[in-house]
Parts: structure tokens; C-alpha cells; sequence
């Protein structure tokens, strides 16, 4: 399983991801926004407060609970830089 160890937020819902084999990608996350859960990040204050839980991409909802995307999925879906 891959870890991401460095996130960095972009404009238009993208971020550069620095996964654990010295890999740096980037990922357009915005298909995410349909889904109920990931609608919150469509407020530029709440996307860029991204950070890293246990190697996974990691966001605070409104209400305070943690939503975050598998440093897999992340990996398979995003282009190297």
C-alpha cells in the first residue's frame, strides 16, 4: 500500500502528492465534488486545509470529522510531475 508523506493544494481542486517511493504526482480531485461526503471542498477554505493522516490525504468536514481519499486510489488516478 503506498503512503503519500507530502500534499500540497493547487487551484481547481488539484494537488501535488509525494508518495513514500520518492514519486511526485498530481491529482485532479474534483470528480470528487458530485459525492456527498467531498461537497464541503468545494470551499476553497476547507480544500486547503489538507493534511495527512497515516499516509492518507486527509480533510475536516464542517461538522468536524475526518474525510480522507486511499493514498491508492490517489496514486493509481493521478500523472507524475
Amino acid at each position: 500500500m503506498r503512503s503519500v508523506i507530502k500534499v500540497q493544494p493547487l487551484a481547481d481542486h488539484k494537488l501535488i502528492l509525494e508518495f513514500d517511493n520518492g514519486e511526485r504526482r498530481i491529482s485532479d480531485v474534483s470528480h470528487l465534488l458530485a459525492k456527498p461526503v467531498f461537497s464541503f471542498l468545494d470551499d476553497p477554505r476547507y480544500f486547503n486545509s489538507v493534511y495527512l493522516e497515516y499516509g492518507a490525504v486527509t480533510w475536516k468536514d464542517p461538522d468536524g470529522n475526518e474525510v480522507d481519499i486511499c493514498p491508492n486510489k490517489l496514486y493509481a488516478d493521478s500523472l507524475p510531475v
